[in-house]
């Protein structure tokens, strides 16, 4: 009787994790396509083949469903960024090629856990209008958490250069840099990008050249 329970538990989880996959999965494709400030729930449920209500019983808000798409890519580019943080404290880079590697690495793995949610947060960070257009709580939570994807990549590559690892330069700056190339890179691809040819056909290739650029100029 307890395992038929659990079974029934198991069965259920599968259901609502399937159910809330599809509604990101409509919300995506609604959102690309008109743009959030135009996008309505009722578009969305239509396009996730559910009532607007059933969506509510898992985003209370447009705003919490456009949150739910946006912060995966940021949270594992934040993982990402620890990680690298742990081998800085316990001198594991022995040069500053491999600390930016890793980094491009780290990109690249956040990347393709999540490539629509780069592509959200992209256009979140672009579109001041988009911003004031949120909730507080969400923009709030949005806001925090690309801060401290930021602060924490201007932390690691100030304890690089204290390392010997980078040349000496405005740390501040050179964030600014690696960050603009990184999504700037991505965002051309997209642009590129043809019913014929995904945005990744060239993606990779432009990444280790974009690499092999900052290596030369920075790592020591």
């Amino acid at each position: 009787m307890q395992r038929h329970r659990e079974i029934i538990r198991e069965r259920k989880q599968r259901e609502k994790d399937q159910r809330i996959q599809g509604i990101l999965k409509a919300a995506k494709e609604v959102f690309f396509s008109k743009g959030y400030m135009k996008s309505t729930m009722d578009e969305i449920a239509y396009a996730a083949q559910i009532s607007k209500p059933t969506i509510y019983q898992y985003f209370r808000t447009k705003d919490e469903l456009y949150s739910a798409l946006m912060l995966p890519f940021l949270e594992e580019f934040g993982s990402q960024f620890e990680r690298i943080a742990k081998k800085l404290d316990t001198g594991k880079y022995a040069d500053g090629t491999a600390f930016v590697r890793d980094i491009f690495k780290g990109f690249k793995r956040s990347y393709d856990a999540a490539p629509d949610s780069l592509r959200v947060a992209n256009s979140f960070f672009q579109q001041s209008d988009l911003i004031s257009a949120l909730g507080d709580d969400t923009r709030l939570a949005i806001s925090s958490r690309g801060r401290y994807d930021f602060e924490l990549a201007r932390g690691l590559l100030e304890k690089a250069m204290e390392q010997g690892l980078l040349r000496r330069m405005d740390p501040y700056a050179l964030s600014d840099i690696v960050w603009a190339m990184l999504l700037g890179i991505t965002q051309v691809m997209d642009m590129k990008a043809t019913r014929h040819t995904r945005t990744d056909r060239y993606l990779r290739s432009t990444l280790r050249e974009a690499e092999k650029l900052l290596c030369a100029a920075i790592a020591l």
